[in-house]
């Protein structure tokens, strides 16, 4: 894509708004490599990416989202003769496979709604040995921990000890009656990580030992004295000891990071793609957007779109307020024409119309969904080229009607039939006939080129080429003629005025000035005004019955929307009492089994053959109740949980939030209060208990 046109469209603004949802560094640089998309199926996939997850995040508020972080520095950089990976990155490291293994467990038990999301699952590795391997390794404060290996305990223990006997012996120095009146103040100072003594400097001849430091006045010296050189040199020679033994450990942790470099690279790619969809999906949620439908037909057809970044600006201005008073506009193009004329006055909403629907393309293809009514459709464009905006240059001794040139040079000059061109203003600056031949000539060119056109124009001449031409359209910014306010609505089939007259006259401008102004305009205008005052009615009839159109479709989906609620709460009903069929049953069998089974256990101590039969009949009533479709349910249920999740237990009589599931031991364990509990799978049930069961 065009850099220019990205920039002078805004893209760049609305990707800093993304990259304020993304949940890690990981999102955010994801967010920002990301580009607008040429292929229609990349473009799909990422769109039904951030749909997934914008259904995951209104289901269920939150997702495992935290502890990730852009740690693919550190992995590409363990190559040979680089530095041992530092404690504070390998616990990045195992926070964002821990990440990973969380948003692994919850894609795979969504895959059925989630298929997309499900697909980045798998590209999730399983890390659980070098989390493992970094938790035994590395504490929380971030420092390797003193049980990472034997060497290391004992040679901390040995350090504690001999820190202990130097820093005791040095405060009994001070102390000693022998030393104290040399001193210049009591206790013991450090300098350069040893033990000194501040002693007055014209004793220091009275105390043997090394000068290590002097007070900048002179009058102190600090001394350490002989006796503790010894014991400071076997704390430093175990200090050294300890920080090649922890250089070690780092580099054995930076092995095993390196051995499955591959796999993390593509772990980390799958969780900034995660993160990415992550961030537009609450993009989408905080701006009420919704996922657009991509054609290859060239349609694109939108209703009630809102400027991204103005809704934010109106939001901070109306406090929070999201879209209160950014008025929507509808557009089409490349259906029934492929050429737009917007006009209107000046302030009237032409460039902001033309800015949205650049943008808004530029979203759709960049995989994200668009502040639109939902059934937006969008074509897929290998450019989308813009000049907008006054970019006159003094410093380049550009006026400007000559940046303009500049600008269309280039445009052209990339122009195809699969281009979007969004001009601004054209045939400005110049002399207004001159303007609008060139005008006309450029819209010819781009019309043989078969580019999809959106222009604005104060000039009245490309108004008459737009009713002209079979394949263009006129549409007005409208004008409130009472109040003299633009009303922001873009009105298709019909062309705007610039009202400068009845603007004039509104604010004071006297008659007979005005009078003559629209004397004068009439005559210019002459048959060109009055073939357009036809056509324009024509297509407002067009337009008629296309807007009824519309309703009738909208009347047809909003009952089709209801018969399918009504058909959802029948469903919701019938499974409600299924559930609560299934909750009776449960309950009675489950006192069935329990009386039944306190029955048998009275007889295991009665005198043979009884006791074995009792244990045969216990065992074999076990296994029916095992093969029930119940406790098949229970299992797959049971099977199913995963972290975080909340399940009732039945003899604990709460619900629990899930800590673990061991799925082939078929035991959970969960927290109850402060304590972690293991349960069985047939200790927890999908279904709360009935009131005083």
């Amino acid at each position: 894509m065009d850099p220019h046109s990205l920039e002078v469209l805004e893209y760049p603004k609305v990707k800093a708004m993304l990259a304020g949802y993304a949940a890690s560094s990981l999102g955010k640089a994801a967010v920002e490599g990301l580009c607008p998309l040429t292929d229609a199926a990349a473009i799909r996939t990422a769109i039904e990416e951030a749909t997934e997850m914008r259904e995951l995040l209104r289901q269920r508020g939150r997702l495992p989202m935290a502890g990730m972080t852009d740690v693919r520095h550190a992995i590409a950089g363990t190559g040979e003769g680089q530095k041992a990976i530092e404690p504070p990155v390998l616990l990045d490291i195992r926070s964002t496979l821990l990440a990973a293994g969380n948003l692994k467990e919850l894609f795979e038990a969504e895959a059925p709604t989630c298929p997309r999301l499900a697909e980045l699952g798998a590209s999730l590795g399983d890390f659980d040995t070098l989390c493992t391997l970094i938790d035994a390794a590395i504490g929380g404060d971030g420092q390797v921990r003193d049980d990472a290996s034997p060497t290391l305990a004992d040679i901390r223990a040995r350090l504690d000890a001999a820190t202990i006997r130097l820093r005791d012996k040095a405060h009994a120095l001070a102390a000693s009656h022998a030393i104290r009146p040399l001193l210049q103040s009591e206790g013991v100072a450090i300098r350069h990580g040893r033990y000194v003594l501040a002693v007055k400097s014209e004793l220091r001849h009275e105390l043997d030992g090394i000068i290590l430091d002097r007070s900048q006045t002179g009058a102190t010296v600090y001394i350490e004295p002989r006796e503790l050189v010894l014991l400071a040199n076997q704390v430093n020679d175990l200090r050294f000891d300890e920080r090649r033994e922890v250089e070690r450990i780092l580099w054995e942790l930076t092995l095993a990071v390196r051995a499955q470099r591959e796999p993390l690279a593509r772990t980390l790619e799958a969780l900034a793609r995660v993160d990415c969809a992550y961030a537009k999906a609450r993009f989408s949620l905080d701006y009420a957007m919704s996922p657009p439908e991509i054609n290859e037909l060239g349609q694109l057809s939108v209703r009630r779109a809102r400027h991204p970044i103005l809704v934010r600006v109106m939001e901070r201005q109306e406090g929070g307020a999201h879209a209160g008073r950014v008025v929507p506009i509808d557009y089409r193009l490349g259906e029934d024409f492929d050429l737009l004329v917007i006009t209107g006055p000046n302030t009237g909403g032409k460039t902001v119309a033309l800015k949205t629907i650049g943008l808004l393309c530029l979203m759709a293809q960049s995989g994200l969904h668009v502040p639109a009514e939902p059934g937006a459709r969008f074509p897929v464009y290998t450019d989308v080229l813009a000049d907008i905006g006054d970019e006159q240059s003094i410093e380049q001794s550009l006026s400007t009607f000559s940046s303009h040139v500049r600008n269309l040079v280039r445009i052209l000059g990339r122009t195809d039939s699969r281009t979007l061109v969004l001009l601004d203003e054209l045939g400005a600056g110049t002399d207004p006939a001159e303007g609008a031949a060139l005008g006309s000539a450029i819209l010819d060119f781009l019309s043989d080129r078969h580019a999809k056109v959106v222009v604005t124009t104060h000039i009245g001449a490309l108004k008459a080429y737009a009713y002209r031409h079979p394949r263009a359209l006129n549409a007005a910014c409208e004008f409130d003629q009472e109040t003299l306010k633009p009303t922001y609505r873009l009105l298709l089939g019909q062309p705007g005025n610039s009202n400068a007259i009845a603007i004039a006259e509104r604010l004071g401008l006297p008659r007979e000035i005005t009078r003559r102004a629209r004397e004068a305009a009439q005559g210019t205008r002459g048959r060109d005004s009055e073939l357009i005052g036809e056509l324009e009615q024509a297509r407002r009839g067009i337009e008629d019955d296309r807007e009824q159109a519309h309703r009738l479709r909208q009347e047809a989906e909003a009952l089709k929307s209801r018969l399918e609620a009504e058909r959802r709460a029948a469903a919701a009903t019938a499974r409600l009492s299924r559930r609560e069929a299934e909750q009776e049953i449960d309950e009675h069998l489950r006192l069935a089994r329990r009386l039944v089974f306190d029955a048998l256990r009275q007889l295991y101590n009665a005198p043979a053959p009884f006791a074995d039969r009792a244990r045969d009949v216990a065992a074999a009533l076990d296994a029916a109740f095992q093969r029930t479709p119940l406790a098949a349910k229970r299992r797959d249920f049971a099977r199913a949980l995963h972290r975080d999740d909340y399940v009732h237990v039945i003899s604990l009589g709460a619900t629990c939030r899930v800590r673990s599931v061991n799925r082939p031991r078929e035991r959970i364990e969960v927290l109850f209060g402060n304590s972690v509990v293991e349960v069985s799978f047939d200790d927890v049930t999908w279904v709360e208990p009935c009131p005083g069961g």
